[in-house]
Order: C-alpha cells, then sequence, then structure tokens
C-alpha cells in the first residue's frame, strides 16, 4: 500500500514541476489545489520538495491575499514560445482567415493545437479546438484563395529564390489571357484581396521594363523559370497608399462636413499624411501614392462629399 501512495504522489510532484515550469508565469495556491485535486497542504508539501532541487528558482509570493508559486528562471518553452504568444498568433490566424486558402487555414489550426499540446496544456488545446474565433473579419465580397494555393506557393517560392516567373493572367474586363515574364518581390493585402508585386521584365530576363502588380484572384497559372533575378526592384512602400504605379505623387483632398469627414479623421491612409481641420467643420487631407487611378477612384466613392483640389485652391 505504501509503494502505491508513493506512485501516487510521486505522479503529483512531476504533474506540478511541469505545470510551474512550462510557462515560468505565476501559479496561484488555489488554482494548483483545483486543477491537481489537492489539499493545500500538499501543494505546500510539493512545492517544498520542488524548492529542495532548484532552490532559489522556484519563488512565491502574495497578491490580493492569495499565494502563487513560480519558477521564474524558465519563461519560455522549449518551442520557443509561451502562453501569451500562442494566444497572439490564435488572433492572427482569425484575423488573416479570409485571405487564406482552406489548404493552409486547416493547417495553421492543426499547428496552434499541437504547439498547445506540445507546451503541455492540454486544456488549451480543447478550448482552441472547441471554440469559434474571438476576431471576426466581416468581408463583402471575400474572394476564395483555394484555388489558388498552388499559385500561391510558386510565387512565394520564387520570392525566396529570387527567380523570374511566367505568370498566365486574365486582367480585369479583358478575354484574353496573356502570359507574363514576372519578377515578384512580395505578397501584399489591400481592399480584401491579395496582389503579387514586382516587375515586368524584358524578353531576355535581363532587364526590368516597369513596376507591375498582379492580382492573385485573376492569375491562371504560375511557372518558375531558372532565370535569376538579375537587377534592382524599386521597394514598395507599404505605408504608401494604395499599390505602387508610378513615382511618388502629392494629392490634397478635401472632405465635406459629416460623417464622411468624420470617417476620414479616424483612419490612417498613409504613413506620410496631414489632416487639416477647416472652418466648415469639414476636413482636408494630403498625401503621397504611387496609384493615382485608385486615389481618383477612391475619391469618386464618396460622391460630392470629397473632392481632388489644386493646391492653390485646396483651402
Amino acid at each position: 500500500m505504501q509503494k502505491q501512495d508513493d506512485a501516487s504522489m510521486g505522479n503529483k510532484l512531476l504533474r506540478l514541476f511541469q505545470l510551474l515550469l512550462v510557462d515560468g508565469r505565476r501559479h496561484f495556491q488555489l488554482d494548483l489545489m483545483a486543477r491537481m485535486n489537492c489539499s493545500r497542504q500538499t501543494i505546500i508539501r510539493l512545492v517544498g520538495e520542488i524548492e529542495g532541487v532548484i532552490g532559489a528558482q522556484l519563488v512565491s509570493g502574495m497578491e490580493h491575499r492569495q499565494r502563487w508559486y513560480q519558477i521564474r528562471s524558465i519563461s519560455r518553452s522549449r518551442l520557443g514560445l509561451d502562453f501569451e504568444e500562442l494566444r497572439y498568433l490564435s488572433i492572427c490566424r482569425d484575423l488573416a482567415t479570409p485571405y487564406l486558402p482552406e489548404q493552409i487555414k486547416k493547417r495553421v489550426d492543426e499547428s496552434i493545437f499541437n504547439f498547445s499540446l506540445l507546451m503541455a496544456d492540454a486544456a488549451y488545446a480543447e478550448r482552441e479546438k472547441a471554440q469559434g474565433p474571438q476576431f471576426i473579419f466581416h468581408s463583402k465580397g471575400w474572394i476564395d484563395y483555394s484555388p489558388h494555393f498552388g499559385h500561391l506557393e510558386h510565387l512565394v517560392q520564387a520570392i525566396e529564390e529570387n527567380r523570374i516567373c511566367l505568370v498566365r493572367y486574365k486582367a480585369a474586363g479583358k478575354q484574353d489571357v496573356k502570359e507574363h515574364r514576372f519578377a515578384p518581390q512580395r505578397i501584399v493585402s489591400m481592399n480584401n484581396a491579395l496582389y503579387a508585386l514586382g516587375a515586368g521584365v524584358t524578353e531576355d530576363f535581363k532587364t526590368m521594363r516597369h513596376l507591375t502588380n498582379l492580382a492573385v484572384h485573376r492569375i491562371e497559372d504560375v511557372t518558375l523559370t531558372d532565370k535569376p533575378i538579375s537587377f534592382d526592384i524599386p521597394d514598395s512602400d507599404p505605408g504608401m497608399f494604395g499599390l505602387p504605379w508610378h513615382e511618388p505623387r502629392t494629392f490634397r483632398i478635401r472632405f465635406k462636413p459629416g460623417r464622411v469627414s468624420d470617417y476620414v479623421r479616424e483612419r490612417i491612409w498613409a504613413d506620410k499624411q496631414k489632416l487639416s481641420e477647416l472652418e466648415d467643420g469639414g476636413v482636408l487631407l494630403e498625401l503621397t501614392t504611387r496609384s493615382e487611378p485608385e486615389l481618383t477612384a477612391w475619391v469618386r466613392s464618396f460622391g460630392e462629399d470629397a473632392k481632388i483640389c489644386d493646391f492653390s485652391t485646396a483651402e
């Protein structure tokens, strides 16, 4: 009988050490009692056993009249993650869901679930598996990228290996599919869609013709070539309004007072922007963009409440 008791106590000692070790955070005595189905005296005894081995690495204190214990020398798991970061990963997964093909979403879900198991928190893993997303992205007219999973993989591989692609592409409003010699630079998300930014390439694959971007959902096929990207592509600025099409140009847009001007005030439209309050309650937005067609389309979407102004008449 004594042997069984010793085995039970040894099992509890290992479980408590694992709980304290795995994430390095504070664990309150009452929580440990409930989780391990132990009395207060048993927890105190087990903590004493652990402290006798690791010494000052185990610390304790009081918070709101509750005793807590912590192994402070281990703040991260062997995966390089702690539980707070795992929660952040779950949030990022929820926010990125509209842009992920089903194949990738499934792999991300499985990875987060497996991480939580490897970090020895089965309860977190089961919650992650059972509960719905905590952050939900409401989108109108979303795009299903599952059929384009292979295209995205080839584009990412081309970016990583600095290789030129042959891309069969059907532009908006066109019936014919055209093949482009394309040097991809990065994948960006904008307006509920994914775009491949890069440059068109000359027939000999040696020189950049122009900057361009391709909507991923309009790509029919991607073929990797053995041609390296042997030229520099100007880096696109993600903080600039719109996708890059031309050299930077500065514009001023006047918004009438009311809900439209409130909407503009509440958002950041570019890293380099200037908002000026107008006497009538409206707002004047000055920003720089490399996409004048996109800017003018955006301004037109506000109807009579917005207008691009000449610099001499903006006030």
